[in-house]
């Protein structure tokens, strides 16, 4: 790539001024608060689990497995994060909050981030391998899909967002293969659908901040246009989880059909993310403000145990 050397008009500070230590500014680089988006790859473990506790087949294989899923997909997102920051160096330069980024404020050397980003590439798709063929060629597939996104889709409006979507379902589909379940297509779509709502969501914030002014795609996209593109989508998503938790093969799977019962936290988590995008007084992204807002946290920990009390025979 060619566009990682720093502009003459943005100065690069000093590394030894930002850097007290390497791997501190490393980890920030890799930025491990976006982790969370992983645990899409220990949704298909925790929807089987019963069934697979039926069969006898939940062993600590399968646990060991989805987990290296999970690892490979920490790092592989780090990696992909490393190999865009490289790529954007110098239009992060010139953003207000992405100049302030490890690699495009100087903290991190270009060669340094360079070798970080084989190496936990290579990391990634070797635990990918570890766990099986499938899991890896989806490894395979996220990183090039990401590489595609750097290099342009993130340019097109709405493509950008659909891009992000895919790399939830490879998540997930990741997930299925780990723990070698059969994915329902209800809990697709949901997974899809509540993606979909997340970039489409992150995309608001951006064209209400300074971000707008950074980002090319941001052109073709309306306030009015994505308002109405959330409601729907928050919408068709409540709505493929209600027929996942009525379908036949759900209600045998857990024996009940009281997951529907949970609906009510996913309305409200859907609700309060939407609140959380039309405060645009902060620059942070949507997933760092609900990582650290109290009424989305506490709603999603109540959600988590609700599902997993009734889908383990405990709330019946």
């Amino acid at each position: 790539m060619t566009d990682v050397a720093p502009p003459s008009s943005a100065p690069v500070p000093p590394a030894a001024a930002v850097n007290p230590a390497r791997w501190v500014v490393l980890l920030r680089a890799m930025r491990p608060h976006q982790w969370v988006k992983n645990t899409f790859v220990l949704a298909p473990l925790l929807f089987a689990g019963p069934e697979l506790l039926r069969r006898g087949e939940l062993d600590a294989d399968v646990v060991v497995r989805v987990g290296l899923a999970i690892l490979a997909f920490c790092l592989g997102s780090s990696a992909t994060y490393l190999l865009n920051d490289l790529h954007d160096v110098q239009a992060d330069r010139a953003h207000p909050v992405k100049r302030l980024r490890p690699i495009a404020a100087g903290a991190l050397p270009i060669n340094q981030a360079w070798a970080a980003f084989a190496v936990l590439l290579v990391a990634a798709l070797t635990l990918a391998l570890a766990v099986g063929a499938q899991v890896a060629a989806i490894q395979g597939g996220y990183f090039a899909m990401n590489v595609a996104y750097s290099r342009g889709l993130k340019r097109i409006a709405y493509v950008d967002a659909v891009v992000i979507s895919c790399g939830f379902l490879l998540r997930a589909l990741a997930g299925g293969e780990a723990a070698r379940v059969h994915l329902s297509a209800w809990l697709i779509a949901c997974t899809v659908l509540l993606a979909l709502f997340l970039a489409l969501g992150k995309r608001k914030h951006e064209l209400m901040t300074s971000d707008a002014e950074h980002r090319a795609a941001l052109e073709h996209y309306r306030i009015e246009h994505l308002n109405f593109a959330l409601g729907v989508l928050a919408a068709l998503a409540a709505g493929a989880y209600a027929l996942y938790a009525r379908d036949p093969a759900t209600i045998a799977r857990f024996g009940t059909d009281r997951l529907l019962f949970t609906l009510p936290f996913a309305l409200f988590g859907l609700w309060r993310f939407y609140q959380l995008l039309d405060d645009h007084t902060t620059a942070q992204s949507p997933t760092e403000r609900m990582l650290r807002d109290p009424i989305f946290l506490g709603n999603g920990l109540l959600g988590g145990i609700a599902v997993v009390l009734v889908i383990y025979g405990v709330a019946r």
